[in-house]
């Protein structure tokens, strides 16, 4: 029953999308919730060593299992992070599988730098999320520690490699796991090929489900003038309405709604969940406001974030708008598995050059 609802979520957001409704009949299926906004490491092309420390917590129980509560019949999926390291929350591994009890494939994205302690390994594999990227950016040692200032590459790609050998011995099916390297322009290898190779021999015969090569971006106008890293730019200037507004919310570690993942500073506040029920804040003014301003093209004098970013700059792939296209992607592999995932990102990097995803398949 919840998969059909799922099913039809999509169709109407596509619809609903092509169509220019801003008052729209679906609900979100892809949520962003932040258990909390602190890291613990530096990254060159993150923005969260700027956020006041006067801004910085962590999401109380209660307003954790509220939201769960209320998305839970409606839900495909929540990606447990936004701006920080969410592995840093005490309560983590209870989230994970408070979500996941009430039928919510929780994915997770993290620098990996907790599991140096040993025993989060265990709990985190005994809480089950369905689906974790470790975020690695670097084939050895010293690109990798350039890129993720305070994290050490030989702490953790070892503490990565006993979570895969538990995950193999202990022969789970959870979690998916996939490895990621951004392109910044700061790598330095004297072979590429090689150091890639090399890096990815670490991981023979262990569970890796898949590699990712990703482009990195601007943080829609955050770094639009840096000089600390490259990331995807395009001469087409043709902006596009962001899929978000029509399929995704992301929700802030003191509840504050908000529209779009990358913002890490409330620039256009949505709603609070402790106030309102999200179905009402989904379709309630703020956000009516800024698909009205995002159709017309006129999102960047509302919310300034938008400027420059590169989901507006990105075309539409199978018909589906980037911004939606990861809660349409996660949708479908609710539905048919996550092996789905592979083949749809193959699939969208052939049909569109500029698509930001690669599988790196070389062996």
């Amino acid at each position: 029953m919840k998969k059909t609802k799922i099913i039809i979520n999509s169709i109407k957001a596509i619809y609903n999308y092509h169509q220019d409704k801003t008052k729209i009949s679906n609900l979100p299926t892809l949520l962003w919730i932040e258990p909390t906004n602190k890291c613990n490491i530096n990254c060159i092309m993150c923005p969260n060593s700027e956020i006041p420390k006067d801004k910085l917590g962590f999401m109380e129980w209660d307003v954790y299992t509220k939201i769960i509560d209320e998305i839970k019949d409606y839900a495909s999926s929540i990606y447990l992070l936004i701006a920080g390291e969410s592995l840093l929350h005490k309560d983590i591994y209870k989230m994970i599988k408070y979500a996941s009890d009430r039928g919510i494939r929780v994915l997770m994205n993290t620098n990996g730098t907790v599991l140096v302690q040993r025993d989060n390994i265990k709990k985190l594999l005994e809480a089950e999320p369905e689906h974790i990227t470790f975020a690695l950016d670097g084939y050895n040692a010293e690109t990798y520690e350039k890129i993720r200032r305070g994290a050490k590459f030989n702490q953790v790609i070892p503490a990565i490699i006993d979570l895969l050998k538990a995950k193999k011995e202990q022969r789970r099916k959870k979690p998916y796991i996939a490895i990621t390297t951004l392109l910044v322009g700061k790598e330095n290898y004297q072979d590429k090929e090689k150091a890639k190779h090399n890096f990815k021999k670490l991981f023979k015969d262990l569970p890796v489900n898949e590699f990712i090569i990703k482009q990195c971006n601007s943080w829609g106008n955050v770094f639009k003038n840096t000089n600390e890293f490259t990331y995807q730019k395009f001469e087409d200037k043709k902006t596009y309405p962001c899929g978000h507004l029509w399929s995704t919310v992301s929700i802030r570690w003191d509840g504050t709604v908000i529209p779009c993942c990358f913002d890490f500073f409330n620039g256009y506040i949505l709603g609070d969940v402790k106030e309102k029920r999200l179905k009402e804040i989904w379709n309630d003014q703020p956000m009516i406001k800024l698909r009205k301003a995002m159709i017309e093209n006129k999102a960047t004098q509302i919310y300034p974030l938008c400027d420059g970013c590169i989901i507006r700059n990105s075309k539409p792939v199978f018909g589906i708008p980037a911004g939606m296209r990861s809660a349409i992607g996660n949708n479908a592999c609710s539905v048919l598995g996550n092996n789905l995932e592979k083949i749809i990102i193959k699939l969208a990097k052939k049909i569109s050059p500029s698509f930001p995803l690669e599988i790196d398949s070389d062996k």
